[in-house]
């Protein structure tokens, strides 16, 4: 069963920083799918059979560049 986790995100204002955020999470093996959007602000994380924490995940947003308060 996939688990779903929806933050928002802070400090994307372009296509390039969606592309950006994107390519960064779909590089974790943990994520099966993203989806990451401007308006509103959100990524939508779908994870396989080890989903990382909510703290694991926001680590890699920040890794990326990006805020999600």
């Amino acid at each position: 069963m996939s688990t779903i986790l929806t933050l928002p995100i802070s400090g994307l204002k372009c296509d390039g920083c969606v592309r950006s955020l994107t390519k960064a999470l779909q590089a974790s093996p943990s994520i099966e799918e993203v989806s990451v959007n401007l308006e509103p602000p959100q990524a939508r994380i779908t994870f396989g059979t080890t989903p990382l924490s909510v703290e694991e995940t926001i680590k890699l947003i920040h890794k990326a560049g990006f805020d999600s308060p």
